[in-house]
């Protein structure tokens, strides 16, 4: 178990809008966290490079304890991206189906449960 750090504020409707198909991963969908057991949230903002004022971070385990009630489990992939760059992805505990849309009511409830923290290592946004 490890904290799961996501850039910007995870509220609801953003991660409803970030939970898509991965690009260089056929078939897994989800939204991009930074993830690795044993270390802290300030390790893991530096890895993810974020550009964003604000990050989100929680616990694993408060994560899971807070879909479980709804029929949710969720599943952390190491997928490719910076730093220790996962997926967070949901699945519907009764068939173990990956979900390609987050529900609403698990939008919400990851929500509610995300802490939230100034970025202590924001990166400048990349000019196009």
């Amino acid at each position: 178990m490890g904290y799961v750090v996501r850039a910007g504020e995870a509220k609801a409707i953003d991660l409803i809008q970030g939970y898509a198909p991965h690009r260089l991963v056929p078939g897994l969908h989800g939204f991009s966290v930074q993830y690795a057991p044993g270390k802290r949230v300030e390790e893991l903002a530096a890895a993810g490079q974020f550009p964003n004022a604000t990050i989100s971070y929680e616990d694993e385990a408060a994560l899971e304890h807070a879909i479980a009630p709804l029929g949710y489990h969720l599943r952390l992939v190491s997928s490719p991206g910076k730093g220790y760059h996962h997926t967070f992805c949901v699945l519907y505990d009764a068939t173990g189906t990956l979900q390609t849309v987050l529900p609403a009511d698990v939008a919400q409830a990851l929500a509610a449960t995300f802490k939230r923290m100034p970025n202590p290592y924001r990166v400048p946004r990349r000019q196009p």
